[in-house]
């Protein structure tokens, strides 16, 4: 009975401290991940009754999550492909290759991507500017400065 009870203990502890060691370590994260967003949080801007956020994305190419939100305007006409661009350290503006978002009415989401954007010169831009054009108002400017 002695021999059942302290095998019992030594299982326990054994599990208790396999538990104890995997919630210290780290979360694995791809290694794009840093390289291209892992310094860059998610960026707001509301004009015009319509709020804009993005997120940058761990892709192999520079694309962001953005999210359209209003309650006063169908934002399924709205093709960011044709509305969206990117700048990087004030440089030429970059438009999009596919901008990836179901229809929502009111409410829309999906992936932008710059497919053609190099992703070594994104991961090394220090100021990346998302401008979403004509969406409400004129302008709607998100800005991410990496700190150096």
């Amino acid at each position: 009975m002695r021999l059942v009870k302290l095998l019992t203990t030594i299982a326990a502890v054994a599990i208790l401290s396999a538990a104890c060691t995997n919630a210290n370590a780290a979360p694995a994260v791809p290694s794009n991940a840093v390289t291209l967003s892992g310094d860059l949080g998610e960026q707001r801007h509301e004009a015009g009754a319509v709020t804009v956020v993005a997120s940058w994305l761990a892709d192999p190419r520079p694309s962001a999550r953005v999210a359209l939100d209003t309650h006063s305007v169908d934002l399924d006409g709205f093709d960011l492909t044709q509305l969206a661009r990117l700048r990087l350290d004030g440089g030429a503006w970059i438009a999009p290759t596919m901008w990836d978002a179901p229809r929502g009415g009111h409410h829309r989401s999906g992936t932008l991507s710059f497919g053609s954007l190099d992703p070594q010169v994104f991961a090394s831009a220090r100021v990346i500017e998302l401008e979403v054009r004509d969406v409400a108002v004129p302008s709607q400017l998100l800005r991410w400065e990496r700190a150096r």
